[in-house]
């Protein structure tokens, strides 16, 4: 009887280690296969990273990437980011802000592609498009339009100068309002510290948010126009 169960026993040693062995093959597989994979993909180079000239600009020379082109509702352009490896937004994005050095339209019925600004010298904190209806409810901050009757009627643009001597005081940063091509450009407010926000209350309603010389000011800016109704102190009534 304890022949047999000495047997019994044995065997089940014997069954549980060659369990444990095909398991341990099997998970040996599976690692090399995802290192396999993984070294794969990393060799291959995302397109955008391929890239060293674009538009007349050398990529190369500050190691930028170009990200995915996107629609500009209602017109017939197409922008993408140029952003360096740190800040590069990459496929997929929901066009948040990404410290930008420049943004890159196509027209698609000249198939003719222009910068935003003259050079990759700045950096461009954040920018968000202005859409006719305006509202959250409508669109997005991409440009991509949120129903078939939206309308890109402008786009408002912060900038930073990469400029070390830039006073903290005074403010390093530009706001801008850019027709929805990219074009025309109109200053709104200089040497600023940041952008607080802004309320886009109608078409021709725009109130910009900001911080100047430490204190909250607010703009009243006609998008559409880019004419400044008004540039005053946020204050309260008394």
């Amino acid at each position: 009887m304890n022949d047999r169960s000495d047997r019994f026993f044995a065997w089940v040693w014997r069954i549980n280690g060659l369990l444990l062995l095909c398991l341990a093959l099997l998970a040996t597989g599976l690692a090399l296969y995802l290192a396999v994979n993984i070294g794969m993909s990393t060799a291959q180079e995302r397109p955008e990273e391929q890239l060293s000239e674009v538009a007349g600009t050398d990529l190369a020379a500050r190691d930028l990437r170009l990200a995915d082109f996107r629609p500009i509702a209602g017109t017939r352009f197409i922008y993408a980011e140029l952003a360096s490896p740190s800040d590069y937004i990459g496929s997929g994005s929901s066009g948040s802000p990404g410290n930008a050095a420049n943004l890159l339209f196509f027209d698609t019925a000249s198939k003719k592609a222009h910068w935003l600004l003259p050079t990759n010298d700045q950096k461009i904190p954040s920018f968000s498009f202005l859409m006719n209806p305006p509202g959250a409810r409508y669109g997005y901050a991409d440009g991509s339009g949120g129903s078939k009757d939206q309308v890109a009627i402008g786009i408002l643009v912060e900038t930073e100068d990469d400029r070390p001597s830039a006073s903290a005081r005074t403010g390093s940063r530009n706001l801008l309002i850019v027709s929805p091509d990219g074009l025309a450009l109109t200053p709104i407010a200089r040497s600023v510290q940041g952008l607080l926000g802004y309320h886009h209350a109608r078409k021709d309603a725009l109130f910009v948010f900001y911080v100047s010389g430490g204190a909250a000011k607010v703009l009243d800016v006609d998008p559409v126009t880019r004419q400044v109704r008004s540039d005053t102190p946020l204050a309260t009534h008394e």
